[in-house]
């Protein structure tokens, strides 16, 4: 007795390709040529599901048509084939850019002094794609990002604290002491670290690790240790607190542009304080190409002259 072929139990795309084309157009030639195939290609992708199977699904004669099986298959074929075609063409629309999502967290400094210009650049750029921003604090940012919440992170330096984490700096801004006009360093062109010994400061979004490279750098040159009074989250309430007279503010400069017309930002020299900005990624996973892009655009024009 002849071996019959042991049925594999998978059943191809391309198979299902061809019985849903026979469904359709009640013929294995106009199947074939839809599917820009020949007809006897087409004939055996039916017999090899049919073994497949275990069972008839095309009635062969004159007329053809399905089984009541057949039918069936067809049916969750041409289901099947249009969420895959569907999802086909999506995933090579957000390849070429055509659509898309990008979700980024960005620290409460850069988000309100340097994100607005960029995401109306990237929406000019890109109408079609959707950036979403989220304003956030430090540890919210690589929170959001080690959960997938955001695809990328833009705000101060993070350190090496999280190995599942990548940082890219994007630049690097000098610091300034904030206060207000009647106080009396407004006046300088610059001041010192030392200048600062015994002032009260108003300390924003303190959890941030740059902050500790500051206080290391102004207690190592200048032996000044921020006398800080008030640790605050928002840059607007820190305005307030520095308008009500209530203490200073080291920031970065570029912060300036969003200070109330009654306060003052004065350089600090000796030492330099610098501000990282960096971009934050998870270090392993691939960024979508919406996310790519951003990162690009963020990389070009994510600057303190705007």
């Amino acid at each position: 007795m002849k071996n019959l072929p042991i049925p594999s139990d998978e059943v191809s795309l391309q198979q299902f390709r061809a019985l849903a084309a026979i469904a359709q157009t009640g013929s294995f030639t106009l199947a074939a040529d839809a599917l820009g195939l020949t007809q006897p290609a087409v004939s055996h992708l039916v017999k090899r599901m049919e073994l497949e199977v275990g069972q008839p699904l095309v009635v062969r004669g004159r007329r053809i048509r399905l089984t009541d099986a057949g039918q069936l298959m067809a049916d969750t074929a041409q289901r099947a084939l249009r969420m895959i075609d569907e999802t086909v063409r999506s995933c090579r629309s957000q390849a070429q850019l055509k659509e898309g999502r990008v979700m980024v967290a960005v620290g409460h400094l850069t988000a309100g002094a340097l994100l607005p210009a960029l995401l109306a650049r990237f929406s000019a750029t890109y109408p079609q794609l959707v950036a979403t921003a989220h304003d956030s604090s430090a540890a919210q940012m690589v929170s959001m990002v080690l959960s997938r919440e955001v695809d990328l992170a833009l705000g101060s330096d993070i350190g090496n604290m999280h190995s599942d984490l990548a940082t890219e700096r994007l630049f690097t801004e000098r610091m300034a002491l904030f206060m207000r006009q009647d106080h009396a360093l407004a006046g300088r062109p610059s001041v010192q670290g030392r200048d600062l010994d015994g002032l009260p400061m108003v300390h924003v979004n303190p959890e941030a690790v740059v902050w500790r490279a500051i206080s290391r750098e102004l207690s190592a040159v200048a032996n000044v240790y921020p006398q800080v009074v008030q640790h605050v989250a928002m840059l607007s309430t820190a305005f307030g607190m520095i308008q009500a007279g209530m203490g200073l503010a080291l920031l970065p400069r570029y912060v300036a542009r969003l200070m109330p017309p009654d306060l003052r930002a004065v350089p600090i020299v000796r030492p330099v304080l610098e501000f990282p900005v960096v971009a934050i990624r998870l270090a392993k996973q691939p960024l979508s190409p919406a996310a790519m892009a951003f990162l690009a655009m963020a990389r070009k024009h994510l600057r303190p002259s705007g």
